[in-house]
Order: structure tokens, then sequence, then C-alpha cells
């Protein structure tokens, strides 16, 4: 049995194995020895480089960042800033917002008296400042001048002319007492007229009349009265204004005629009378542009009172307050 214990130790030495490369493999292995734990070590000793996204802001430097308006949709949650307690919202609101957000990423909301009380999440916030600037700012301006009430008036006055022709019938209630013939009831009038007027901005346009008259009256045996006056006085014309869709304007005169007379053929002699006359012309007008200016068409009303003045012969008038009265159509050319 013992010969087979010896055998392999023989066959080794027979092969004259070299041990000195084992040892030295030993040795390497010994002073090179790898560790997984060694790596993790380092790794814990590196600096990160791993940064929040949100810097760590003090909540002065978040009131001096200023303002912005913004808006914030119904259904999301504001924190109150002392408690954290949240408070979902029921519907949309627009506010101020500061600028600057905190740590966390939130955005601080001014209250109306320059606090702050809730923050929400920066994502939930909505700018509008671009909607509210309007128009680019100039690079350059000069401060507007402090408002000056100024009453205004016109710089210069413009004179229109005017001449107008008036004709219609004359209730001649004076003509008949002065004449004792109601004959003389009824007759015709033709009025020529030169006016002029300031083109003002005033409701009121203020000018001046001047107006030929010539009327004739029928008398009991063929006779007549033809009655004739010059007169002058003050115009006033009010602008334009809507009357059933019409251009419309008033106008109204009040002239005095110191030179009026009354030649009448009467069946017991011609006879003449002098008079003061007073005349109120009321117009009312339809203007129209043309070449010239405005050309209307209208129609008047006048009331006339006569005064017999100078008179040798003795007449019997029954009432000196009876007034003729005429009516007609009218036209006029203002020039401009």
């Amino acid at each position: 049995m013992w010969w087979l214990l010896l055998t392999p130790l023989t066959s080794l030495a027979q092969n004259d194995i070299d041990f000195n490369e084992v040892r030295d493999l030993e040795k390497k292995l010994k002073t090179g020895q790898y560790s997984s734990y060694a790596e993790d070590d380092e790794r814990k000793t590196r600096k990160l480089r791993y940064k929040h996204p949100y810097q760590k802001v003090s909540l002065k430097q978040i009131i001096l960042s200023g303002t912005e308006h913004g808006y914030v949709n119904a259904g999301r949650t504001l924190l109150r800033i002392k408690d954290d307690r949240p408070v979902e919202l029921s519907e949309s609101f627009y506010g101020k917002f500061y600028k600057l957000q905190d740590d966390m990423g939130y955005r601080y909301i001014q209250n109306n008296n320059g606090d702050s009380e809730y923050k929400i999440k920066t994502e939930h916030f909505n700018s509008i400042e671009l909607e509210l600037a309007l128009h680019e700012p100039p690079l350059t301006y000069t401060p507007a001048p402090t408002n000056k009430l100024k009453t205004e008036y016109d710089t210069h006055l413009i004179i229109r002319p005017e001449v107008s022709l008036l004709a219609g019938l004359v209730q001649g209630n004076y003509m008949v007492d002065l004449f004792n013939d109601k004959t003389a009831q009824t007759g015709l009038t033709t009025k020529y007229g030169l006016q002029v007027d300031a083109d003002w901005k005033i409701p009121v346009k203020p000018g001046l009349a001047l107006q030929y008259e010539k009327a004739n009256y029928r008398l009991t045996g063929g006779g007549s009265i033809e009655y004739s006056s010059f007169s002058f006085g003050p115009q006033f014309k009010t602008k334009d204004f809507d009357l059933f869709d019409y251009v419309m304007r008033l106008k109204t005169q009040l002239r005095t005629g110191p030179f009026a007379k009354a030649y009448g053929q009467t069946q017991n002699g011609n006879v003449t009378f002098n008079f003061n006359s007073s005349d109120l012309l009321f117009v009312l007008e339809h203007p129209t542009k043309n070449r010239w200016g405005q050309y209307s068409l209208g129609v008047f009303y006048e009331a006339q009172w006569l005064s017999m003045k100078n008179q040798p012969e003795i007449v019997s008038v029954k009432a000196s307050n009876q007034i003729n009265k005429s009516f007609g159509f009218t036209l006029s050319q203002v020039f401009e």
C-alpha cells in the first residue's frame, strides 16, 4: 500500500516544479486587491454637481423684486403663508404677483394693502404683462403741459351777405280802419331784402337786415292803396337743425321804418299818409348748397305796426293798435 502514496510524490519530484512563480503571483494579488466597497467610498467623497431648481431667497428679496400682473384659473390651490393652509379657488382672479419666487417654486400674491398673505405654485401663474403693454414706450418724450380750460371763440369775424325775395298776401287791418273801407282787408305784398350775418359758432348768429316793401290794396269804387317802406334793423338766425328729416333754420328780424307812406286813390280824391313802421318778421327756411353758397326756400310771417306822423289832414282812426299781417314764401341766396 505504501508504494501507492509514494508514487505521486515521486512523479512531482521528477517533474522539477518551480514554486517560486506561484509565490510571486500571491504577492501581487495581496498588493493589488480589488474591492467594490472602496469604489463606493470614493463616490461618497466626490462633490455633488446637482443643484436645486429654485435658489434659496428671503422674503425681503421677494418684495424688492417688484410685481407683475397676472391671473390664476379657477380650481387652483393657494397656500396661506403663515400656516400653509390650502385654499381652493372657486373662480379665476386677476392680481399682482411678486416677480421673484421662493426656493420652493411659489409666487407670492400682493394684497391691496401691499402685504402678502397667500402664495401659489409658479406653474399655475399666468402673466398678462404683454397684454397690458398696448404700445411700445417712446424712446424720448416731453411731459404733457398742464390742462388749461379755454373758452372757445372765433378768432376772426366772417360776414356772409344774403339777398332775399318775399312775396305773399297781406291782411290790412290798419288800412281798413284808416280808409274806413273793408275792401282793403286783403292785399298783395312784395319785399326785397339785403342781409348780412356773422358766421359764428354760437347757436344764434346775429346780423343786420335792410328791406324795401311794396304793398297794394283795393278800395271800393276801383280805388287803390299803394304802401311803401324802407326799413332796417337787427336779424338773428339759428344754426341748422333737423325738422321732419329736413335741414331747417329759423330767422327773425325786428325792423323800423321811419319813411313809410301810403298813397290812396279814393272816391273822394287822392290822399297821402306818412308813418313810422315797426315790423317783426319770422322765416322758416330750408337751405341747400349750390355753387355760390346756400340757396334757401321758406315761408314767412310778419306783423306790422303803423303810427301816423306829420299828418295835416283830420282822419278818424277807431283803433290805432290794429296791425297788418302778411305771410307767404321766401327765396334767398347766401354767398359764402
